[in-house]
């Protein structure tokens, strides 16, 4: 029987939320943890390192890889320091992995692009290097070297192509809506050339499923994950499989 992943959408370091998520993904049977971003990667202050750490001990003890792929609330600057081993992945903890942006893996037989980050719209009311990194944004550059590499069977994004009509609930200013706009405009680039069969995002904090259908027939199915505390949508179950488009069941999760 083929063994599930189970994908994830912002925990914003939310621990209880978090170890939860796991709970879900062993009752569920999944063999692989996916996450989309905003996971609250090593964020400074007092309480560094302990939300990875009490999450870690979990997975270990479940024997379950959390595979994250960040979003813009992750540390970049500690990220950009990480080594890409030979499976395209650098490692955060023994059991969290990251994915990095313009790299891929192969997780259950699917081939697993990341280009993850975005740009923070309330940045203006966050401080640089504490709570908002410079590299948040994905750049053209890690764009071409994902397209360089070939098709990908998931593409793991935080922000959502400018293609899918997505309708957010804050009155931002039209220059704050431009620069947001960027990677969104970006990521459309990458899913017109790659044509991934299934792309998964968070970021906007609701849960909305497109399509994008490409010229010649192809279909990209998008899946935008709701934020923590969202028992039944913030996480759903993937079955790896050759036929497209795969299986695609919710996950509910609850917190202990």
């Amino acid at each position: 029987m083929t063994t599930p992943l189970a994908i994830f959408g912002d925990w914003h370091g939310h621990t209880g939320w978090a170890i939860g998520s796991v709970d879900a993904a062993v009752k569920a049977g999944a063999g692989t943890m996916l996450h989309v971003g905003d996971f609250g990667l090593d964020f400074p202050g007092r309480d560094r390192g302990r939300f990875e750490k009490k999450l870690n001990k979990v997975l270990v003890e479940c024997g379950l890889m959390l595979v994250v792929s960040p979003g813009n609330h992750d540390n970049w600057t500690t990220m950009a320091k990480l080594e890409v081993e030979e499976d395209g992945l650098a490692t955060w903890r023994s059991n969290i992995r990251v994915l990095p942006r313009g790299g891929r893996t192969v997780i259950g037989g699917l081939t697993v692009g990341g280009l993850g980050g975005a740009y923070s719209v309330d940045q203006q009311h966050r401080t640089l290097g504490i709570d908002w990194w410079a590299l948040e944004e994905p750049t053209q550059e890690e764009a071409d070297r994902l397209v360089a590499g070939g098709p990908v069977d998931l593409l793991i994004t935080h922000d959502v192509p400018a293609s899918v009509p997505m309708t957010g609930d804050l009155d931002l200013p039209a220059n704050i809506i431009a620069d947001a706009e960027r990677t969104r405009i970006l990521l459309d680039e990458v899913v017109r050339k790659l044509q991934p069969s299934h792309l998964f995002a968070g970021h906007w904090h609701s849960r909305f499923t497109h399509e994008l259908r490409h010229p010649g027939g192809n279909v990209t199915r998008v899946d935008v994950l709701a934020n923590e505390i969202n028992t039944m949508g913030n996480g759903v179950l993937v079955w790896p499989s050759e036929s497209r488009p795969l299986r695609i069941e919710t996950l509910r999760i609850t917190t202990r």
